[in-house]
């Protein structure tokens, strides 16, 4: 429990360090470690047998799509869309060169193109809460709600879980914890709109949507990491972290909390 508390706040901080100390490039470096490591991780986890040579290509594709924003600034041909086609066709090549045994070629490409959809549509949006502002208050926005619901969730399910959320995929988790995470994700939502000049224009209506929808995507991201596991069969994505197990570990929920943010943003805020 202590390992997870110093390597968690340890974690954190360093990420908000970049976030505000930093150019928008800063943490767009964040983002393309961050992708090499989770793709390695994800392609470990579902196809273990996988030749060096083929995880080596899966890493470089979810790695080039998932830093799509930052390319963009500089080749603006080189879209998001554009980088998502490359890729596909990559990983199809891939399967093509080495297909056999013939009957498990479906399934190995249908896996690598879910790690690519992934990794690879998600992050962009992450990075793209970054580089759309000054500052990174945006994403720390994201972050708040995700970390928030994950806090509110262990302590709320300790004390007072005892309805089983979705016990198939992850055992664990409570209704009872589910509540409290989205209580403390409004809660840290709403403390930190009044607290930034930048957030401010996040109104009391807007933090109970954004802070109790956000906290369900990072449920649900984190119940589809569990479900991902239970399939592989593995108990952690790695062991990079610790107290944490790997980098998909920490940060599932963000990966679908991060897009519905940057989405909301856009639709109802902006």
């Amino acid at each position: 429990m202590l390992s997870r508390i110093i390597s968690g706040v340890v974690l954190a901080v360093g990420i908000v360090l970049v976030l505000l100390k930093s150019p928008w490039w800063g943490f767009g470096i964040v983002i393309g470690v961050a992708a090499i490591l989770g793709s390695n991780e994800y392609i470990r986890m579902a196809r273990p047998t996988s030749s060096i040579h083929e995880r080596m290509i899966f890493i470089a594709v979810v790695t080039l799509v998932s830093c799509a924003p930052m390319l963009t600034r500089y080749v603006p041909t080189l879209n998001h869309s554009t980088l998502m086609t490359i890729g596909f066709v990559i990983l199809m090549i891939v399967r093509l060169a080495d297909p056999k045994p013939i009957e498990d070629a479906l399934n190995k490409a249908a896996l690598d193109v879910c790690g690519l959809m992934y990794l690879g549509v998600t992050f962009p949006l992450i990075f793209d809460l970054r580089a759309q502002t000054d500052d990174g208050w945006l994403v720390l926005l994201a972050m708040v709600i995700t970390f928030s619901s994950d806090t509110g969730g262990y302590f709320a399910g300790r004390l007072l879980g005892k309805h089983k959320l979705y016990p198939t995929v992850s055992p664990k988790k409570t209704i009872e914890g589910a509540v409290g995470g989205l209580i403390a994700a409004i809660g840290g939502t709403y403390i930190l709109s009044t607290s930034i000049d930048s957030l401010a224009i996040l109104t009391p209506l807007h933090c109970v949507i954004i802070g109790g929808l956000g906290a369900c995507m990072a449920i649900i991201g984190d119940l589809v990491e569990s479900l991902m596991k239970r399939a592989f069969g593995v108990k952690d994505s790695g062991s990079l972290i610790p107290g944490h197990g790997g980098i998909l570990d920490r940060i599932d929920g963000l990966l679908f909390c991060g897009p519905f943010v940057w989405i909301y943003l856009r639709i109802f805020v902006s």
